[in-house]
């Protein structure tokens, strides 16, 4: 070979190897962008960080709540969204703080995590939700992402080694299973199980299921856009996230905790009379409730009109909330009776207690059919949504009624020889208004609202009596 000719090899060598570097450097760049702490330039993330550095100043703060603009849509407080709503029914209370920004990717998390007053607190919890926009900004592949998940967890495990940690997998996004978008996001999701494994205080959660249909569409009123949550779809998110933040949190749920009132004289006695009806038998049909219930004990007339001949026993008692109803439960002679039929209408009161989350109040009611079903396995058991109250359809416990109602949805469905009835429509008028000749007061019923009660159970009641 000349030398000539090995200059120009050499040369050559040389050129491809310089171009290949350009190539080669973004390359590794974009490998590691998602575990690179960066900041965002944008005049409101700044103030926004700004406020989540002062709230954390000030300390105080059990729950963190980290994420994207998923998480930071928490804070719309447009009454027609209802997500602040939502918000405040199940976090408010627990002392979070929101350290979601629309936009942001885990490199973004990372970089804000290290700038905060980490040490001004001592949370219990955290729930982490990011990575979507790593992939939907072409930023990041789908494992560095779950790479960036990991080293948030880790920087929070460092920094606060007793606390519990939440990952929930990347929300769906687009419409349709085969979408890119939504194959980036499940694969996100494929490694998480193996980076986080045998992390003692990390539970890595999937609720992705309740916001697609049976065939993995991800419908337009759960999230409009196909990518960010509506109202139903917030809801749905903290009813699913509940079980496991109870526990995270290191709470006991209250509405299913049996407790009793034996001090109020009024209510031991009309526990008394229950107890003496039960002992002498011969009742087919339990009722089973709080004041809505209780007062149908001079009106027996109208719910015979409907339903015809039946043996009931009015288990309603004033202000009782469920686990009343499972003390109750607990204490009552059950053994004396074999009754066919149950029906629960139960919950409203639970409401007075802003740390009974909606999510709780139908696990209370769901422990009281467990109850029933476990006395009397062949028991028919019908469970009324509860009824709407507040007089206008804006009002806080006409929503959080409705939040209890979706819970109950969930929490019920597939239960054997359970039915889940909503009649509160019935009781509204075309406004969405609570008319006062059917509910005077915007909670009980007048004699006209029992009778659209029994008329429109009787129908489902005759088919769980065989009749």
């Amino acid at each position: 070979m000349s030398v000539k000719y090995h200059r120009i090899m050499s040369a050559g060598l040389l050129a491809a190897l310089f171009l290949g570097s350009l190539f080669l450097v973004p390359a590794l760049w974009a490998q590691s962008v998602a575990l690179t702490p960066v900041d965002r330039k944008d005049e409101w993330w700044s103030k926004r960080h700004d406020a989540n550095v002062a709230q954390m100043e000030k300390g105080d703060i059990d729950l963190l709540m980290i994420g994207d603009s998923i998480t930071h849509g928490w804070d719309n407080a447009d009454p027609s969204k209802n997500y602040k709503k939502v918000w405040d029914s199940y976090y408010s209370h627990r002392k979070p703080i929101n350290l979601g920004f629309s936009g942001d990717r885990t490199e973004h998390v990372l970089w804000r995590l290290d700038r905060l007053p980490l040490d001004k607190i001592s949370p219990k919890a955290a729930v982490l939700m990011i990575g979507t926009n790593n992939v939907g900004h072409g930023s990041s592949s789908p494992k560095e992402t779950a790479d960036g998940i990991k080293a948030i967890v880790e920087k929070l495990e460092k920094q606060y080694p007793e606390m519990k940690i939440i990952v929930l997998n990347v929300f769906p996004r687009s419409e349709k299973p085969d979408d890119p978008l939504r194959k980036a996001v499940n694969e996100i999701n494929s490694y998480l199980p193996e980076l986080l494994k045998g992390k003692e205080n990390v539970t890595l959660l999937d609720i992705n299921h309740v916001f697609l249909d049976a065939d993995g569409i991800l419908p337009k009123s759960i999230m409009d856009d196909r990518l960010h949550p509506g109202a139903l779809g917030y809801e749905l998110w903290a009813e699913a996230l509940e079980p496991d933040l109870m526990k995270a949190l290191g709470e006991e749920n209250p509405a299913t905790k049996p407790a009793d009132k034996m001090h109020e004289e009024g209510w031991k006695q009309r526990f008394g009379e229950q107890v003496t009806q039960m002992k002498r038998g011969n009742i087919d049909f339990l009722m089973i409730g709080d004041s809505i219930t209780n007062r149908w004990h001079d009106k027996m007339d109208i719910l015979r009109k409907y339903l015809g001949p039946c043996k009931p026993i009015n288990l309603g008692v004033e202000g009782d909330q469920t686990q009343h109803v499972l003390w109750r439960l607990d204490n009552l002679p059950l053994d004396k009776i074999s009754p066919k039929v149950a029906m629960i209408m139960i919950g409203t009161n639970n409401m007075g207690d802003r740390a009974n989350t909606p999510w709780m109040i139908a696990d209370g009611v769901r422990a009281i059919v467990d109850k029933l079903q476990a006395t009397y396995p062949e028991i028919k058991i019908v469970v009324l949504e509860v009824f709407p109250r507040g007089e206008k359809p804006d009002d806080w416990a006409r929503h959080r009624v409705e939040q209890i109602n979706i819970a109950l949805r969930d929490i019920l469905k597939d239960r054997k020889n359970v039915d889940l009835v909503d009649i509160g429509d019935s009781f509204k008028a075309a406004d969405g208004t609570l008319p006062k000749d059917l509910m005077p007061d915007s909670l009980h019923l007048s004699n006209k609202g029992y009778e659209i009660w029994a008329k429109k159970l009787a129908p489902v009641l005759k088919k769980k009596f065989r009749r």
